[in-house]
């Protein structure tokens, strides 16, 4: 029997290779989608109403929007846009045209959740962090890393409300009402952009059912009298 040529070996070992590299790129693929699935069950976890407006502690408010950023940058860091994580957190798989996503009904719920959480990664985003390892690591513990760049570098961000709870007790206790910001300075007032995102805030939930319409109107006569 003739031995198989040079160029035949080679031919083969080299089909072997590809083999061995598609194989390998499909696991890694599908490796990734099933963590980007996992990432999407935890933050449908976080965002549902009996977690997102109803804690029964202030710091596990505080932890489960944390913990939900970190979801958000280690889903960003393997290419999933933060709209896209949002919407499979809501079940939505089909991807909008912008104008489609405008004209569709979002639930008065749905809208804060997404509010807040866009707005808070936008923050971390300002403040300089990274979706590199250690940052992802440290949110998803429900722990803020010292800001890394920046006036305030090496510093702890704060997470504050945008509702003081003292008008309205509970508040501390809504995700929606954190927003993480740089450490205050002393004898720090509410801006103005401060104030007014308060007042929609209040709106919001009242629309949304968080809170009744008294309530609302307490919050809002409170805010225009003494701030946040």
């Amino acid at each position: 029997m003739e031995a198989p040529s040079p160029s035949y070996i080679l031919s083969r070992a080299l089909f072997a290779v590809i083999l061995l590299v598609a194989a390998l790129f499909g696991f890694s693929f599908f490796k990734k989608k099933q963590r980007q699935e996992a990432l999407f069950t935890e933050l449908q976890s976080i965002t549902s109403d009996s977690k997102f407006f109803h804690q029964f502690y202030a710091d596990d408010a505080r932890k489960s929007l944390i913990r939900a950023l970190g979801i958000l940058a280690e889903a960003r860091s393997s290419g999933v846009l933060i709209e896209t994580s949002l919407n499979r957190a809501f079940g939505i798989e089909k991807e909008f045209f912008n104008n489609e996503f405008e004209e569709r009904d979002v639930p008065a719920r749905e809208k804060i959740i997404r509010t807040c959480l866009s707005s808070n990664y936008d923050n971390l985003v300002k403040l300089g962090f990274k979706n590199d390892f250690h940052t992802i690591r440290a949110l998803k513990n429900g722990e803020l890393p010292d800001i890394p760049e920046g006036p305030h570098a090496g510093s702890r961000p704060e997470v504050a409300f945008l509702i003081d709870p003292a008008i309205s007790p509970g508040l501390e206790k809504v995700i929606a009402n954190l927003e993480i910001r740089p450490p205050a300075e002393k004898d720090h007032k509410p801006t103005d952009i401060q104030i007014a995102a308060a007042k929609q805030l209040a709106r919001d939930l009242a629309e949304a059912g968080v809170i009744e319409d008294p309530v609302k109107d307490k919050i809002l006569a409170a805010i225009s009298k003494t701030g946040l």
